[in-house]
Formats: structure tokens, C-alpha cells, sequence
């Protein structure tokens, strides 16, 4: 029985995990600053919307719905049209509490009574009234902010992952790091319990800043393991799945 994947909308991305992603499971995006997780995450939601008819859920934990929506019209992205037509849900739980079109969590991030517990039911609501197949977590370095305690933080990231499991939602968690740590090739926290794995390079040589895609991990997918360049393009983030990446 063929495994049903669900198609990225990134240009090259799915060339490079046997043509897309298994559905309904958890995958870590981990970047530095500046290395496109939340383009990313918005085009995926986007094209999956107006591509393929899969609704979405963009939860922000850190930046408000109405900044993520300024930055992603420079692509042709309007996040608050896919809302109003029901195609999209924003869920704010940022610091910074945005009204417009979003459903906003009583206590966000930050905040002592913040629970995951109360954002995933946010979600589930969410989830129900427009039907979402695809959901983006935008970033997991809240989390660890907001509960200091390693254990604990490992705690609520794996109740998340798992109740966005069951909710058979294909989700994107964006997480931050230093390009030491991903070079070292050490895992840390979500990397370990996500299905899969992509980091995104932020390399500097000589005079250029060059970009490069690694799949590091996708249980189930016989990936292509090279660092392939990638780019921002006017349409959002392009691949080069044939060419590869030399430091």
C-alpha cells in the first residue's frame, strides 16, 4: 500500500524526499537568523491552499499574525485572504496580540498562565471548523523560553507533536539554532522527536552568502543526502536539487 505524501509547493524540495512528505506527521525546519524558516512555512501553507486544496494552520508563538502577513505580500502572499475565505487560520499566541483575523489565545506566550493545553485547543477548533490538513508552529524557541526547565520543555514539545499527530495534521515546526550546532550534527530536542528533519545553511564564503538545503532525517523516505543551494526567488523559495553545495 502506497504511502499517501503530501506535496511541499517548494520548488525542488520534493525531489529530494521521494516526492513528497508522508502525511499527517511532525517535521522540524531548523535555521539560523535570516534563513527563510518562515517563508518557508508560509509557502508551504499558501501553495497548499491555493495548489492542491489542503486548508492550513499558521500558529505564530512569536511574531503577530499581522507582521508575518506584511513580510509574506512581498511574494504575492496574502494570508488574511486565504483567512476570510476560510482557507487559512492564524493563530496568535505572540507576545504581541494581533485582533485582525486571527484567533488569538487568551494567555500567549510569555505569559504565566500560557498552557499547551489552551493552544491546542485553539487548534483543534481551528482545525474543525475549516478543515486543515497542514498546519506550520512558528518557532519552537518560545517554548524554551517559556518553560526554562529542559525536561520540561522536552515535555510540552512532545505533547505537541503529538496531539498535532492525532489531529492528522502535516506540520512544519520552525526552529532556530546556530549553524555550529547543525554542523555538528548533534540533534537537539525536536529534531529527535520529529519524523523528519530539514535544516536550512546559512553559509558566508569569501564575498557570497550561500544558501543550502539538508535533509537530514525523514523516517520512511529514502532522501537524496547532499547540500543543495537554494534561493529566495519574487515566488518564494526556489531549489536546485541537481546541483550541490561545496565548503
Amino acid at each position: 500500500m502506497k504511502e499517501e505524501r503530501v506535496a511541499s509547493g517548494i520548488q525542488g524540495l520534493d525531489e529530494l524526499i521521494e516526492g513528497g512528505f508522508p502525511n499527517g506527521f511532525c517535521y522540524a525546519i531548523v535555521g539560523g537568523p535570516g534563513a527563510g524558516k518562515t517563508i518557508f512555512g508560509a509557502q508551504f501553507l499558501y501553495q497548499g491552499a491555493t495548489k492542491y486544496g489542503e486548508n492550513g494552520l499558521y500558529i505564530t508563538l512569536e511574531e503577530p499574525p499581522y507582521s508575518i502577513n506584511n513580510n509574506m505580500l512581498r511574494f504575492g502572499w496574502n494570508l488574511y485572504e486565504l483567512e476570510k475565505r476560510d482557507k487559512l487560520a492564524l493563530i496568535d499566541a505572540s507576545p504581541m496580540k494581533s485582533s485582525k483575523g486571527s484567533y488569538a489565545i487568551k494567555a500567549g506566550i510569555g505569559t504565566e498562565d500560557f498552557s499547551i493545553e489552551g493552544l491546542l485547543g485553539v487548534i483543534a477548533e481551528a482545525k474543525r471548523k475549516i478543515n486543515a490538513k497542514r498546519c506550520v508552529v512558528d518557532s519552537l524557541k518560545a517554548l524554551s523560553i517559556q518553560y526554562r526547565d529542559e525536561f520540561e520543555t522536552r515535555q510540552q514539545i512532545l505533547k505537541l507533536i503529538r496531539s498535532l499527530t492525532e489531529l492528522s495534521l502535516t506540520t512544519m515546526l520552525l526552529a532556530e539554532t546556530s549553524e555550529e550546532k547543525m554542523d555538528a550534527q548533534s540533534f537537539g530536542t525536536v529534531e529527535f522527536l520529529a519524523q523528519g528533519v530539514i535544516y536550512l545553511h546559512t553559509y558566508r564564503i569569501r564575498d557570497n552568502t550561500v544558501r543550502a538545503i539538508e535533509v537530514r532525517k525523514m523516517r520512511g523516505v529514502k532522501i537524496v543526502n547532499k547540500l543543495c543551494p537554494y534561493t529566495f526567488t519574487d515566488t518564494g523559495i526556489v531549489i536546485y536539487p541537481q546541483e550541490t553545495v561545496f565548503r
